[in-house]
């Protein structure tokens, strides 16, 4: 179980990594003209969604982070809630006072569609329908959506059950 935690957790790492470096250099950028569109606006996380105040995301959660992290180059903040920075519920990152991404990592927040962690591959499809696009990113299975029109993303990240083990949203920036 342990080693299954920490793998989970590199995996993970290693996906925010590549989620915070120039979208026109990610994996999943070559899928964007073959996917189809789908409306992802209303994504949230307890009334936080992509482009809301830093100010928004404690009030919204009903609580201050737990652990703030600063970045200088290129510069964010990121706001964690969970058991430390490595066993984390959700983080949010700030780019000039405003949610450009949030992660999901634990069951205890949902999708606006209700997915959580732990949901199979199935109640992703079924939840966000057909137009997904799938990727391998550090040996792990990755199902994505595209909202072109808002210009937001969400990647589920699979584990070899097929279950959701992470879930990613945020702006992009083409």
């Amino acid at each position: 179980m342990r080693i299954k935690n920490y793998f989970v957790f590199i995996f993970l790492l290693v996906l925010l990594l590549v989620a915070s470096c120039d979208p026109s250099s990610t994996p999943k950028e070559k899928y964007y003209s073959s996917t189809k569109s789908t409306n992802l606006q209303s994504e949230n996380v307890k009334a936080v969604s992509i482009g809301r105040s830093k100010y928004d995301v404690a009030s919204c959660l009903r609580k201050k982070p737990k652990f703030i992290e600063v970045t200088e180059q290129p510069p964010y903040t990121t706001y964690i809630y969970g058991k430390s920075t490595e066993k984390y519920d959700v983080e949010f990152k700030i780019v000039d006072n405003k949610v450009s991404r949030y992660y999901l990592l634990s069951d205890k927040y949902a999708t606006e569609k209700g997915i959580h962690t732990g949901d199979s591959k199935k109640d992703v499809i079924r939840a966000y329908g057909e137009n997904y696009y799938e990727r391998e990113d550090t040996g792990a299975t990755i199902v994505g959506y595209f909202d072109k029109n808002h210009k937001f993303n969400i990647e589920f990240s699979l584990d070899d059950k097929d279950k959701v083990g992470g879930i990613l949203v945020q702006k992009m920036n083409n």
